[in-house]
């Protein structure tokens, strides 16, 4: 976990986990991570369901009633994680790779990213069982890679993380 990373004078937000899952907020995320990570917030990286009222509910409604929900475009995502750390433990979730490229790219400060589950669709390859990527999609992983991101495939918290590697 990063520890009080520095931006215009002060501590950035707590991020505990960034996550890959296009399931987003499910069920493995409601019993097993948010209560592992001790997350009491959550904000959803995803340009379409930040423009989706009926979607953006839906998420905020999958969730626990103490944790707070932010269904945020990627811009407005980074905007809000730069700001000052107000103590809470932050889950990142998002349905793609390439949110989480931008975000780096635009400062935010992401130290781990753990790939969840990842759907079949066109392009993409099974890896795992509920791994499936596109060669652009592991291209993008190598660089988040390079930038000292810690990139794991881990389904719950308990399970032995697999380096993307």
């Amino acid at each position: 976990m990063r520890s009080s990373p520095q931006t215009n004078g002060g501590i950035m937000k707590n991020i505990v986990l960034t996550r890959i899952d296009d399931r987003l907020l499910h069920g493995q995320v409601v019993v097993s991570w948010i209560p592992y990570l001790k997350t009491n917030e959550i904000v959803i990286v995803d340009d379409e369901y930040a423009k989706d009222a009926f979607m953006a509910t839906l998420i905020k409604d999958a969730a626990p009633e103490n944790i707070v929900v932010h269904v945020l475009s990627v811009v407005e995502a980074a905007e809000y994680l730069i700001k000052n750390d107000d103590g809470s433990r932050i889950l990142i979730l998002s349905r793609y790779i390439e949110n989480i490229a931008k975000l780096i790219e635009l400062n935010v400060p992401i130290n781990k990213l753990n790939i969840g589950g990842l759907g079949n669709a066109p392009g993409r390859k099974r890896y795992l069982n509920s791994i499936h990527l596109s060669d652009e999609e592991i291209n993008i992983l190598k660089e988040i890679a390079n930038k000292n991101v810690a990139v794991e495939i881990k389904m719950l918290p308990k399970d032995k993380a697999l380096s993307v590697e």
